[in-house]
């Protein structure tokens, strides 16, 4: 039986043979023994042990079992940290250029690490001697071979050609076009082979190349010639993201290597290489970019500026993109590069700026918009007015398109940011303001919640530029929807909560379920994220929705205006309040619960926008059905209700409120976990437009 690497009184014989144990465990077990022994020789200044470990390290790299040359490759590392011995250091050379393009993805890893500590033992001899092998792996891989296994071309199917026939042959020209329209590819092949397959040990010798970089050290500058150079250029745009991700980080490498006078007059050059990475469509890619670019202007400190108008706007705009290892790495190198001047320097490259987040706006990838959508509104809100006045009207028409795509963030970010910037540039806005209080409108009654909501705060904004002149165009919409949820069917929409654009979440799960014709839709993916690929607005108002309009999401919309509405023009309030407690009675339909939690969460803030002495006279009509609510089985309208009782109470007062309850009631409130004990503050209205995020 082979002893295990925790067995006590393991030999070093049998510690070797389990370095290249099929189990990870045991591997990394002996070799952690390994080098415990290896450091206590040292120490006693035995060197037998070194010799029989490096001889179990060469037995192991000439293996059959590839566990067993990543165990060779493992040794060789630990021998070489400690003693670089020339005998065995020149095996390893030669070793890693045999296994540079081994058949396993992890014993070519290893041999980039093992490559890695050559070059800091030996230095920049270990680059000149691997230089021509690792080069030739790059070059000869970097386009992958366009012939199938069988040595035919992509999509050619043995006995499918249509030979020639002579004169009858246009008898056979409809069957040939069949033929060539509708012929069969095998998967993995052709048009059918995937983008990530075919490119072999590509990625893995780029790899291997960082590392040497980085072991060599300063040793390597003079080996980065333009030809170097422009091979690491050309894979950043290399069709496979992981061959790109592998190259943004070597441009970090680059740029510590030439920092200086040589980076200095690349700087233009490099900017815009990187540029091409922080934009990219895959999110890992755009990480390894934004690495890259953090080295590049901590190593360009002294003339960055110069650079700002290639890298600025992809920097900015990243701190909003919606991967959050992106999203707060960006964030961080802003703080580090910027400090506290950021806004002025984005008011100087404002013409840049501004054409690059447009350009994002129509990206394919709907996270990419969305963050488009964040950054122009920031933009407009807290940047220099003068700097951005010019470029409004083109900013306000990319987020217009926005707010007709067929994604749901999008829109939702589209609409909070055509509010702020109707607040920031007032005058500025008329020119699309009809078209924005159409889609405002029309998004005030949207499938999804959060969407109204926005939509709500945005029309806020537009009653706090225009004063009059917007109550008296929103005040009639809301009189129109308000009461809408009385047309509601009794058998509201299944599921219609949870329902959104997309095919994906538990709505989307449970219709699928039961429904087979679902399963021949096919979603597209976008790249670097599991949401679905959504195209740009179409300029409509139904942008792909999952389905109809229900008559509760209107009411619904409506009481989100009238919070907003208590806030910037209480006035128009007032004769809405009946309304509002008829809403809380209606019980018919199946999604009333969701309607009621609504009213519950916003009636607070609207109570305190009019103020106790005018919101006391109709406090009555809302006990009854608030009270209702709070055993009324759905959760989340209870504890919306508990919560609002309690607000109100405070509001009023607590002797007040109390003197209004039935017995009944005045129970429920002592004793329901809901209601928050007297005394706490009351409820601030809910201002989401106040701060501006990543994701509105």
């Amino acid at each position: 039986m082979m002893a295990q690497a925790d067995a006590p009184g393991a030999s070093l014989a049998d510690l070797l043979v389990l370095a290249g144990h099929r189990a990870h465990l045991e591997r990394e077990r002996a070799l952690g023994h390994i080098e415990a022994l290896l450091d206590a020789a040292a120490q006693s200044g035995d060197a037998a042990p070194l010799a029989v470990v490096c001889d179990g390290a060469r037995s192991l790299v000439a293996a059959a079992e590839w566990e067993q040359r990543l165990g060779g490759l493992r040794l060789a590392r630990a021998v070489l940290q400690r003693e670089a011995q020339p005998a065995f250091a020149a095996d390893m050379i030669a070793t890693c250029q045999r296994l540079l393009e081994d058949s396993e993805v992890r014993v070519r890893w290893a041999v980039g690490e093992l490559l890695r500590t050559l070059c800091e033992q030996l230095g920049i001899r270990v680059w000149e001697e691997t230089r021509e092998c690792i080069l030739q792996s790059i070059q000869i891989n970097f386009e992958r071979d366009a012939t199938e296994p069988s040595g035919q071309l992509p999509g050619a199917d043995i006995g499918s050609e249509v030979e020639d026939s002579g004169p009858n042959s246009s008898a056979d020209f409809l069957s040939s076009l069949l033929q060539q329209s509708y012929r069969v590819e095998r998967p993995g092949t052709g048009e059918m082979r995937h983008g990530t397959e075919g490119w072999k040990c590509l990625e893995t010798s780029f790899r291997a190349l960082q590392h040497m970089m980085e072991g060599c050290g300063e040793a390597f500058r003079p080996h980065l010639d333009a030809p170097l150079r422009e091979l690491i250029y050309r894979a950043l745009g290399h069709p496979n993201r992981f061959i790109r991700e592998a190259c943004h980080f070597i441009m970090g490498s680059v740029c510590k290597l030439l920092e200086g006078a040589e980076l200095e007059a690349l700087a233009p050059e490099i900017a815009g290489k990187l540029g091409l990475g922080l934009s990219d469509n895959w999110s890992q890619v755009r990480f390894a970019a934004s690495t890259a670019t953090r080295t590049f202007m901590q190593c360009a400190a002294a003339y960055r500026e110069r650079v700002f108008p290639l890298l600025l706007p992809h920097m900015c705009l990243n701190r909003y993109y919606v991967a959050e290892g992106v999203r707060l790495y960006s964030q961080e190198t802003w703080r580090i590069v910027m400090g506290d001047k950021g806004r002025e320097e984005v008011a100087k490259c404002a013409p840049q700026v501004v054409a690059y987040y447009i350009e994002q706006s129509k990206a394919n990838n709907h996270a990419v918009r969305e963050a488009a959508c964040a950054c122009i509104a920031e933009l407009m809100c807290k940047v220099d007015k003068t700097a951005v006045a010019p470029f409004v009207p083109r900013l306000l028409r990319a987020l217009v398109m926005c707010f007709k795509d067929a994604s749901w963030p999008v829109r939702d970010a589209a609409c909070l940011a055509c509010g702020r910037c109707v607040t920031a540039f007032p005058e500025e806005s008329q020119e699309v303001l009809e078209e924005l209080y159409g889609l405002w409108f029309a998004h005030l009654q949207d499938n999804i919640y959060s969407v109204r909501e926005d939509s709500a705060v945005a029309l806020g904004n537009a009653v706090r530029a225009y004063g009059d002149e917007a109550v008296q165009r929103v005040v009639p919409v809301v009189r129109e929807m308000i009461m809408q949820a009385k047309q509601q069917p009794e058998d509201s929409k299944a599921y219609g909560s949870l329902e959104n654009t997309t095919l994906f979440g538990v709505a989307a799960q449970r219709a699928r379920a039961n429904d087979p014709t679902l399963h021949t839709d096919k979603t597209m993916f976008s790249c670097g994220s599991l949401a679905p690929k959504l195209q740009r607005g179409g300029g409509c108002v139904d942008h792909g929705f999952a389905r109809d309009k229900e008559p509760w999401e209107a009411s619904d919309g409506a009481v989100y205006m009238l919070r907003e509405l208590a806030a910037v023009a209480p006035a128009a309030v007032p004769e809405f309040l009946p309304a509002l407690a008829e809403l809380s009675r209606l019980q018919h339909f199946a999604h009333a619960a969701h309607l009621h939690e609504t009213v519950w969460k916003q009636l607070p803030a609207i109570a305190e926008g009019l103020g106790k002495k005018v919101f006391k006279p109709f406090l009555d009509e809302f006990l009854d059905p608030l009270f209702r609510s709070l055993t009324c089985g759905n959760r989340l309208c209870e504890a919306a209700a508990g919560r609002c009782i309690g607000s109100l109470r405070d509001l009023i007062g607590p002797g007040i409120f109390a003197g209004r309850l039935s017995e009944q009631q005045r129970h429920l409130l002592e004793s329901s976990p809901d209601v928050p004990p007297p005394g706490g503050r009351f409820a601030a209205p809910v201002t989401p437009n106040l701060v501006l995020t990543g994701r509105p």
